[in-house]
Order: C-alpha cells, then structure tokens, then sequence
C-alpha cells in the first residue's frame, strides 16, 4: 500500500557510509582497549579468542578504508572551516524530516539506523558532512544553461504532471467494521476523525487517513480505479484490496499539464546540479587531498 514510503529523499550516494566507516573506526580504535588487551571475546573449546586478536583482525580487514573514510571527514572539515562554511541545525533537520517522510515515520527509519548499527545521531553527522560537500562542491562546480536544458530535455517526462487525485483513506482489516464506518461518514462523522481511531495505516491514519497526491500507477489496482473515479469531497463505497478494506475520499485533483523548461528550469539546475556533484565527487575529493598532509598507516 502506498504511504509517504513512496516519496523518496534525493540519493546521496557520494557519501554513503560514511558515518558507518565512523562507527567501525571508533570500535577498531577502541575495541581492543577499552578493557584488558587479554579480555576474552570468545572461545573453541576452551582455546581462548582474546579482545587483542579481535582488534588485530577488524583493523586488518577494515583498517585501510575506515581510517580513509575519517581522513575525507577531516579533510571536508578543515576545508570547510578554511572556507568559513557552516551547516546549521535547521539544514540538517529539514534533512532528517525528509528521511522519515521517506521511511513511512521515525519509528522505521530508526529500525533501518538500528539494522545497520547506527544512530540518528550518526545519521545527523552524516547529513552534516554532505551538506558541507555540497557547498563546497557548489563553489568549485559550475553547470551551464545548456547542461541544465539538456538534463531538462533528458528528463522530460519527470516535470510533466500526470493526472492526480489527492486522498485520504480509511483502511480496516474487516468489511463489516469497513461498513460501519462508511455509514457513520454518511451520517455526518467526521472522516478524519474516524481515520484516527480507526485506520490500520498507521502511517497515514495519524493525519486523518492522508494520502496527499497520486497519480496513475503508484497503487494497487482497486484502490487506484475507486480513487480516480470520484468527484472532489466525494466518498466511495467499500474497496476490497490485498490489504483489507478501503474507504477513500478525494479532497483535491489535478488535470495532467505538460511541463515547460521556463516552470521547470530551477528544480531541473537543481537535479542536474545534484547529479553532476554526484558523478564527479571522487575526482574532486582526491584533487582536494591533494592539497593535505596525509598519513593512513594501513595502507
């Protein structure tokens, strides 16, 4: 069923991992140390695995590329500072806000950090440091009317609106319990209201069954020939689906328009930009080390 699950973020895949190469570094660092060198971690019968040999073994795999993961942070934090760059809170929490909307709520966007052995925290500092390469990148990267035309031309199709109906919906596990809350609608109860208590999406049920826009495509068949079928503030009857059973109501709809490069043209240098800062990041980065003192004693 689709919730704010299907609104994805942008993916900024340049800087991806980085806050888990952190992680790994920090336990590399101080795994071995934080207790005796001799602590036991594990055994084969009675033959001891000891927190030194644990330490030797993670800073072998793993130490080469972590130590240079926290290198291209330092190396982003210096040039950064020299710049007189900052990142603020607010920046970095319109970032997180865009992650929940994109995982479906907080509740599963934390158990996606946690699956990874991360923290929001680690995901704040990860969205910090690709704010900065952002700036930074923006500063050294230039992108032209015609790349910023060409990438329109290429794209075309993503600026074009499709028809769209906004809904909210009520969805419940059983027809019966789906029955009762259409007539209660019909007799004058509040839909959102109703949506709150009663709605198994959770997602949505907390915004009173709020679905935003759809268009064409993005649900499952039933629900989407029901929703494209109804006049705005009109309620349809009791939709069975794979998920359970739907009560839909359209609050808005949108005629399909085909786009203009003139309507579209700061959201096309914005993508075009994102993606050429994407596609050319580590060429930039190891022009920028160029510039630094580096020591990686794993390599």
């Amino acid at each position: 069923m689709k919730t704010d699950q299907t609104k994805k973020r942008k993916n900024k895949k340049w800087i991806a991992g980085i806050a888990a190469a952190a992680v790994l570094t920090a336990a590399i660092a101080g795994g071995a140390y934080a207790y005796t060198k001799s602590q036991t971690v594990g055994s084969v019968n009675g033959d001891r695995i000891t927190k030194s040999e644990l330490y030797d073994t993670m800073a072998n795999v793993y130490g080469a590329s972590a130590v240079d993961s926290l290198v291209t942070m330092k190396v982003i934090e210096k040039e950064a500072d020299e710049r007189n760059i900052k990142v603020n809170d607010s920046e970095i929490n319109k970032e997180v806000d865009a992650y929940i909307e994109s995982y479906g709520g907080e509740d599963a966007l934390k158990s996606a950090l946690e699956a990874s052995s991360l923290t929001l925290d680690d995901l704040k500092e990860d969205i910090a440091v690709n704010i900065k390469i952002e700036k930074l990148m923006q500063e050294d990267i230039e992108i032209t009317e015609d790349e910023v035309k060409a990438y329109y031309e290429e794209n075309k199709a993503n600026y074009d609106q499709s028809e769209q109906v906004e809904v909210s919906h009520i969805l419940v596990e059983d027809e019966d319990k789906a029955k009762e809350l259409l007539k209660k609608i019909k007799d004058g109860e509040d839909f959102a209201e109703l949506a709150k208590e009663n709605s198994t999406d959770t997602a949505s049920a907390e915004n009173g069954g709020e679905l935003g826009y759809i268009s064409e495509g993005e649900m499952v068949e039933e629900f989407e020939k029901a929703a494209f079928a109804l006049e705005v503030d009109e309620v349809s009857d009791v939709v069975k689906s794979e998920y359970g059973y739907h009560i839909i109501k359209a609050t808005g709809h949108k005629e399909a328009k085909e786009s203009t490069y003139e309507e579209s043209k700061e959201d096309a240098k914005e993508a075009a930009l994102s993606e050429k800062i994407s596609s050319e990041y580590s060429t930039w980065l190891e022009d920028l080390k160029k510039d630094y003192k580096i020591k990686n004693k794993f390599e």
